[in-house]
């Protein structure tokens, strides 16, 4: 599947099934989101791959009882080092590793796709309770999740409305 049609593809799915994902396939998709770009190649977040359906259930409550969350076999969670952060300042903390995790997890949810699996990006949680159920090392921030599986065929998701172009174009004719 070239970019283009991965990117086209690619659906928030909120149904899942309770089918096991192959680790090979999990491999892959946690390969892709470590090739992301990060400013100053640093890096500053790690990745938890939540596979306990106990621990799964209780982020799906953290998360606004987004119940969606734990019909999924895996739950991905970014955590950012704030000190790993500060590398650059006030900025690297509030902006740089916050674009660090996205451009991760838009990798990995474009992986996850080519691969015939499913994600949904969601950032409505609480941060102390995800935090506090991964038990978290003193100086990280849970900042996004995502439940990662197959879906249920009838979630398969519609294609995004169309979007009028809001870009501005500078020098050009």
């Amino acid at each position: 599947m070239d970019a283009f049609e991965c990117i086209s593809k690619r659906r928030s799915v909120r149904s899942f099934l309770k089918k096991p994902v192959p680790k090979e396939l999990v491999d892959k998709v946690l390969e892709a989101a470590l090739m992301a770009p990060s400013a100053g190649d640093i890096h500053p977040y790690r990745i938890v791959v939540v596979t306990d359906e106990g621990k799964i259930r209780r982020i799906a409550e953290a998360a606004l009882n987004q119940t969606f969350i734990s019909q999924a076999p895996i739950v991905i969670v970014y955590l950012v080092s704030l000190e790993e952060a500060s590398a650059y300042g006030k900025r690297g903390v509030e902006l740089y590793s916050i674009l660090d995790v996205g451009a991760s997890m838009e990798n990995l949810m474009l992986a996850a796709t080519s691969l015939g699996l499913s994600t949904c990006w969601v950032g409505a949680f609480d941060e102390r309770r995800v935090e506090e159920i991964l038990n978290a090392p003193k100086g990280y921030r849970a900042v996004s999740l995502t439940p990662l599986g197959y879906s249920d065929s009838a979630a398969r998701g519609r294609p995004p409305p169309a979007r009028s172009m809001k870009i501005l174009y500078e020098g050009f004719q």
